[in-house]
């Protein structure tokens, strides 16, 4: 049977609705978590129609994944922007500017409950954690790597480990701290004041005793 096809909103209503569609969700997921999250009450208490999400999203899991996204947007900027500007300031500069990226997305309270329900939800959806790694700690592995690829002559390890390490020393505190409560948000000072104690450590760990930085 053919169906004619109905006409379609423009390109711009269409991204808007979409937005307005996350929004709300975003909201849900966060005061009720995954499992606590029903598309059908969100969608009556919110005054939209079930099908007006299902236009845009196929499952509840997709829909979450966009949730992450939606949060992880800023931070993935601002790592790219880093990355993008790193030939024109020195290592030191370059590594400070990293660690307040991540220090302010772990440090920040969406993105706090948001690592939350995605830690809760993973053994029973896995796909879910896979992406949030992707995003998240996979792209700041990777684009730090790159950076510290320029600078290897100057250190003592090899720079796809030392991402790793470097990114730890940055939020594994602080992320434990805050996600067992017992640390409030730090203030930006207080964000930037840690950065530049780690990095200043981390350099002094590992680099070359003759490298100027």
């Amino acid at each position: 049977m053919i169906v004619e096809e109905k006409a379609r909103p423009s390109r711009g209503r269409s991204s808007q609705k979409r937005e307005e569609v996350l929004a709300i969700a975003a909201e849900y997921f966060l005061a009720n978590g995954f499992a606590g999250t029903s598309i059908n009450v969100m969608a009556k208490a919110a005054s939209i129609s079930k099908e007006s999400i299902y236009r845009y999203f196929r499952s509840k899991e997709e829909l979450f994944e966009a949730v992450i996204d939606r949060q992880l947007n800023m931070y993935q900027k601002r790592m790219s922007k880093v990355e993008a500007e790193y030939h024109a300031v020195p290592l030191a500069e370059a590594l400070e500017r990293v660690a307040e990226t991540v220090l302010e997305a772990v440090n920040h309270q969406r993105s706090m409950q948001v690592r939350q329900i995605v830690f809760s939800e993973t053994p029973r959806s896995p796909e879910l954690g896979a992406h949030y790694y992707a995003i998240g700690p996979q792209m700041a592995y990777t684009q730090l790597e790159r950076i510290l690829n320029e600078h290897a002559d100057k250190l003592i390890l090899e720079p796809a480990k030392l991402s790793r390490y470097f990114l730890a020393m940055v939020s594994h505190d602080i992320t434990l701290r805050r996600q067992c409560g017992i640390l409030k948000p730090l203030t930006r000072a207080q964000l930037k004041k840690l950065a530049q104690e780690v990095v200043a450590d981390f350099l002094k760990a590992f680099s070359r005793p003759d490298a100027a930085q």
